[in-house]
């Protein structure tokens, strides 16, 4: 137990940290009540992460399945719960049960918000709630990247476990290693697309909070309209690439920045994401033709990649009826998602190719019924584990999605 609570008081320390950012925020601007909140915050987590990690200072640090599967639970109640107190206590919402839902979809990256106009909330609420998702992305990073295959069980696909023939593979991270190398690469990601956001015009304010939420592909606004609808081309570009980048598997951005730069058009899944992003932009074009102005097609085209990434920027309201249509192929999009490694929610591209192939390869048997015709992603052949371990994944993602759909209709 004692790797667990280091781990969670070390968590209850990054968050005090990062508190003093919306604390010193709304002491400049004179907001008594969110410097009480964020204070208060500030001292119960730093306090309560203190002691945690000094009771478990020098005690032999090994995380094994166990120790991994109450780590996330306990983190993910833990991090909900640090995260809506100075929520609660700013005032804005009439219970506690509201604010940690607030939190929870910052922290999972889904983007639901209770307020409509989100400009209701102080500064240093609206700051807050940005970082929440920006951690909420990197922990996801961590969770698919080492947390989930080290349980043997989804995550991305590693050549070294997942298939049959290997070639001089690395083994498998550790968590050392995973979290100081993924904050890295996500920290300078993030700051790259508030650097460029303020280049092209958007006020400094908004681009922190739009650089955490694009990269995580979270989608919290900080105003009703949302960051597509803001005037200028250059902001717009920005926006689409960084969300494309958030779908992307952080992993090959790692590699990039060490100097690999042919690493994307190597990765077979990344090829995939290019590919349903072209065919989108064709159909979007095609249904538009030539009623659309650049400006309009500039819209979709964001309102495209936003929907694709799971990002869920809104955009301006839908007048014609036939783009309606494509808008539902879009959003069936969403469901797929981005590729494995990355902050975009989904089925991801990975395991929705691999069961495509699946469907390909039972269809060959038909015709060769001793034929052996593998499964491959690049140049691994899949093992028939991890294909079964797909299909519990995905009977268990549509069995959600149905529920989910019967509690809300």
């Amino acid at each position: 137990a004692a790797p667990v609570f280091r781990v969670l008081g070390v968590t209850m320390m990054f968050f005090a940290f990062i508190m003093l950012l919306p604390l010193m925020l709304a002491i400049s601007q004179d907001d008594n009540v969110a410097s009480t909140a964020f204070l208060v915050g500030f001292c119960v987590s730093g306090f309560f992460g203190i002691l945690l990690f000094l009771t478990t200072k020098g005690q032999p640090f090994t995380i094994g399945r166990r120790e991994t599967i109450a780590l996330l639970t306990l983190l993910a109640f833990v991090t909900t719960l640090l995260g809506a107190l100075p929520l609660y206590l700013c005032g804005h919402f009439t219970n506690f049960f509201d604010a940690t839902f607030e939190a929870l979809s910052g922290i999972t990256t889904t983007g639901l918000s209770l307020f409509d106009d989100p400009s209701l909330l102080s500064d240093s609420e609206l700051l807050w709630r940005a970082m929440l998702q920006w951690v909420g992305g990197y922990a996801t990073l961590v969770l698919v990247i080492w947390a989930l295959p080290s349980l043997g069980f989804g995550g991305i696909f590693l050549p070294g476990r997942d298939a049959v023939e290997t070639i001089s593979l690395e083994p498998q991270k550790s968590f050392h290693h995973v979290v100081r190398s993924l904050f890295l690469v996500y920290g300078t990601l993030t700051g790259m697309c508030a650097i460029s956001m303020v280049s092209t015009g958007m006020p400094l304010f908004d681009s922190i909070c739009y650089s955490m939420s694009t990269l995580s592909t979270g989608g919290f606004l900080i105003d009703k309209a949302g960051p597509l609808l803001f005037p200028g081309v250059g902001i717009k570009i920005v926006l689409g690439f960084f969300m494309v980048v958030g779908a992307v598997n952080f992993g090959l951005h790692g590699r990039f920045i060490s100097g690999n730069w042919g690493v994307y058009s190597r990765d077979p899944e990344c090829r995939v994401l290019l590919v349903v992003i072209l065919i989108a932009i064709v159909l979007l074009l095609a249904f538009t033709g030539e009623t659309g102005g650049s400006a309009r097609i500039t819209n979709e085209l964001l309102r495209l990649l936003s929907v694709i990434t799971t990002t869920g920027y809104p955009g301006a309201d839908i007048t014609d009826s036939s783009l309606k249509y494509v808008l539902l192929v879009f959003i069936s999009l969403a469901v797929v998602g981005g590729t494995t490694g990355s902050t975009a929610g989904g089925f991801k591209l990975m395991r929705f190719v691999l069961l495509i192939r699946e469907a390909k390869r039972e269809l060959a048997r038909l015709i060769h019924p001793h034929g052996v015709v593998p499964i491959k992603l690049g140049n691994f052949a899949v093992t028939p584990s991890f294909m079964q371990t797909l299909w519990v994944f995905f009977i268990g993602y549509i069995l959600c999605l149905a529920a989910l759909s019967v509690a809300l209709s």
